[in-house]
């Protein structure tokens, strides 16, 4: 190949000897391309290099070993201040789509792995689109996680290419699509067996060899948005959520026309971005992000025995062996093993569907009645009753049969771990690894340690977690540690109030308007009045509060497990009103119960229990299911005082 002068700091340009133009992306500093600014506007300079070389053909390809293009860098969005200034970058990069769309000669993209986002909409301006037939090769538009919907023009190019219908599904759901689903929906136009037969076909599609895909036929677009509408509107509003919304009217244009489509996108984008909701989101990107990254690192782990069959234990040694650890389970009940043990083999099934996987998996899991495990083990994770005298000598016994570095950690969710190590000769090898209910589903783990823990324990705990595709944050131990200590507050003041005379079913409905997956008073049932008081009696709780669970436990109403607490129960779902409450200001309702929650996070943050307000927040968003639309606790509050 003939090289261009060398003088673009993100992309190479060659014209090889048949006058076809490579454009290669390799994003310097990064370790995948990414669409920052600077590469837009890099790309802008160097597309214009080649269409005035009046090529005979023009091909993009990635120059990274991983991936295609990862989207825009999200963390440039918070420096776009105002609706203008949106709309100005997009403008430009809107010109250099058109630019390679106008190109006199056929252009080509090379897919090779992971293309969401900007990255899937810069290839919608391509006349042909190829990728590799993989599973890590996908396609799609990722934006509504972030309270929009694509900006680069990802709406009209897609419904051009797959017809409208197909383009709204796939903007509002946010899924990427494997290469063989895109190849049908006509999404790409051909797919090839490896990243070596690329280059090969895009010299056939220059020279007319490779058709462009035809979308199959589709439905009744307005009746799919209606139906789409009717399952939003069952669990969100356009106040909380309006980009979904938003898209749906996008596609109900009574133009739905390349170019309308393209200045209705511009301007719905510009509006999405400066929502509350799109802030919201994309904190929680970036804090999911965070998290993520804390849990990357080799921990040094290959087995690990967990002593505790019930849900809880036995739930952890399945996730533990379906992700690739070795995993003994011990309890003093075989039949809870067992129970346990076929459980996790209901779930191999259901996430891992191939048979090969679930039998490894399962090949993984061991049944350890006598504990057998613990002398070989690296971790050794305690989930057994919530009692500080048997967590004590569960862990006094397992001292003495583990290596001196293997890690012991328990899984309680509110004793002092200073409590349990007062048991242990070496109480610096303790730390928490507090999953929460269900383990397969929840992502949040919360590592405690003490004054006295190892530091090096703590990250490798993390790394263990980071190894399940859990969320860890670091927690110091406190009563309740994060959770537990702003979560149950909340509830009590719920209890408190409805006590006070207010309908359960009311400040139930205002705490789901504001996006939480249920209200306080259905949580509680749903928990257990038991576990709320059991929790309760370590964080603290006015003493009627107390009294009420006491006599309702008493009386055999524990909640849903029994069939009535507060509510009673039809099977999983609470009986309640779910009435509108007209006339009462439902979001004061919820600040007011928020008030506890948002309190205990800046506790936290101030005496070091978590490292910043960003852990708070995501400890709230992974673990209480506070709405990640909102930011986090610390974030929402902040925000409605400015």
């Amino acid at each position: 190949m003939n090289s261009s002068p060398s003088s673009y700091k993100h992309f190479d340009l060659n014209i090889d000897d048949h006058s076809i133009a490579w454009l290669t992306i390799d994003v310097a500093g990064r370790s995948v391309n990414v669409l920052a600014q600077e590469v837009m506007e890099e790309l802008g300079a160097v597309v214009r290099a080649a269409a005035a070389a009046s090529p005979k053909g023009f091909v993009f390809k990635s120059g990274k070993p991983r991936g295609f293009i990862f989207g825009a860098d999200v963390n440039e969005f918070a420096g776009f201040k105002t609706r203008a200034d949106i709309e100005s970058h997009i403008h430009d990069v809107l010109a250099t789509f058109r630019m390679i769309e106008e190109m006199p000669c056929p252009t080509v993209i090379l897919v090779d792995g992971i293309c969401v986002g900007g990255g899937f909409e810069l290839a919608l301006a391509f006349d042909r689109i190829i990728a590799i037939d993989d599973g890590a090769c996908q396609l799609g538009f990722p934006e509504i996680n972030l309270g929009l919907l694509p900006g680069y023009g990802g709406s009209a190019r897609a419904a051009e290419r797959m017809g409208p219908e197909a383009a709204m599904r796939l903007v509002l759901h946010g899924r990427p699509m494997k290469a063989r689903d895109a190849l049908a929906a006509a999404a790409m136009d051909h797919l090839v067996g490896g990243r070596d037969e690329l280059e090969d076909a895009a010299r056939a599609a220059i020279r007319g060899e490779i058709a462009k895909a035809v979308p199959p036929t589709t439905g009744d677009l307005a009746a799919a948005i209606e139906a789409e509408r009717g399952a939003l509107l069952a669990r969100t509003s356009p106040e909380n959520m309006p980009a979904p919304f938003a898209i749906l009217d996008h596609y109900s244009l009574n133009d739905i026309s390349k170019n309308s489509l393209l200045n209705n996108e511009t301007q719905l984008f510009s509006y999405l971005m400066l929502t509350p909701a799109s802030a919201g989101m994309r904190r929680n990107f970036q804090l999911t992000d965070a998290v993520k990254r804390a849990g990357r690192g080799d921990a040094a782990i290959s087995h690990v025995h967990v002593i505790g069959a019930g849900t809880m234990g036995g739930d952890i040694a399945a996730v533990a062996a379906m992700t690739g650890y070795r995993v003994t389970l011990q309890d003093i009940s075989a039949d809870a093993i067992e129970a346990a043990i076929v459980r996790a083999g209901t779930l191999y099934e259901r996430r891992l569907k191939d048979p090969k996987k679930v039998e490894a998996a399962m090949a993984r899991l061991t049944a350890d009645p006598g504990g057998d495990g613990l002398a070989t083990a690296d971790l050794l994770i305690e989930a057994v009753a919530e009692n500080l005298e048997i967590k004590q000598a569960v862990f006094a016994d397992a001292e003495k049969r583990m290596k001196p570095d293997a890690i012991l950690a328990t899984n309680t969710s509110a004793i002092p771990l200073e409590e349990i190590g007062a048991a242990l000769a070496a109480p610096d090898r303790l730390i928490g690894m507090h999953f929460f209910n269900p383990v397969p589903v929840l992502p949040l783990v919360e590592i405690v340690y003490t004054d006295a823990s190892r530091p090096d324990f703590v990250d490798r705990a993390m790394y263990v977690c980071g190894a399940m595709k859990k969320l860890p944050i670091r927690c110091k131990s406190a009563p309740g540690f994060l959770v537990n200590r702003a979560l149950l507050p909340y509830l009590f003041k719920a209890i408190d109030v409805m006590l006070d005379g207010a309908d359960p079913d009311m400040l139930d409905e205002a705490l789901v308007r504001f996006g939480m997956p249920m209200g306080p008073i259905e949580l509680c049932d749903q928990v257990g009045l038991d576990v709320c008081l059991g929790a309760g009696q370590v964080i603290g709780m006015s003493d009627r509060v107390e009294q009420t669970l006491t006599g309702m436990i008493e009386a055999g109403t524990l909640g849903r497990k029994t069939g009535s607490g507060f509510y009673d129960w039809d099977g999983k779902k609470a009986v309640r009103a779910r009435a509108a409450h007209d006339g009462v200001d439902l979001d004061a309702v919820a600040a007011d119960l928020l008030a506890p929650l948002v309190a205990e996070c800046r506790d936290a943050v101030a005496e070091g229990v978590v490292d910043s307000a960003d852990m708070a927040d995501a400890a709230c968003i992974f673990g209480v299911g506070f709405p990640a639309f909102r930011g986090g606790p610390l974030f929402w509050a902040e925000s409605r005082t400015v």
